[in-house]
């Protein structure tokens, strides 16, 4: 699991759902929840939460893309399986890791240093409930 720690910057209420802000280091981050526990408020520390299967990469990048969240980071890890590869990654919020195919690996043609862009959906982060204030 991927933790980076933020802060929540703003809170926008919709109907039934939420869309949080979050600075993470200077990764700006949102984050889309239909519940939001009471305790979370502009201005909180807390730990955004996201699994490393749900870390997109591109490489090259441009243009526009649907995802809320996409920030660069550096390759500092590559470990292929026989079908799937740990990618570990520098960023300003901290290191992450991206699990994806070695097909992906191979298409995007990815070596140690590379700079990526991070993708992930607002939907696929979460946040961490034990606040320390």
């Amino acid at each position: 699991m991927n933790t980076l720690d933020a802060v929540i910057t703003n809170i926008v209420f919709q109907e039934s759902l939420c869309f949080l802000e979050i600075d993470a280091a200077g990764i700006l981050l949102g984050i889309l929840l239909f519940d939001i526990n009471p305790r979370f408020r502009v201005g909180c520390r807390v730990k955004v939460l996201f699994k490393e299967t749900e870390v997109a990469l591109a490489k090259g990048l441009a243009g526009e893309v649907s995802f809320s969240n996409c920030f660069p980071a550096i390759v500092t890890g590559i470990k292929s399986g026989c079908m799937l590869a740990d990618i570990t990654l520098k960023s300003a919020g901290g290191e992450l890791n991206s699990i994806i195919t070695v097909r992906a690996v191979a298409k995007l043609g990815l070596k140690m240093n590379d700079e990526v862009t991070v993708l992930i959906r607002a939907s696929q982060l979460s946040l961490d409930a034990n606040l320390d204030d």
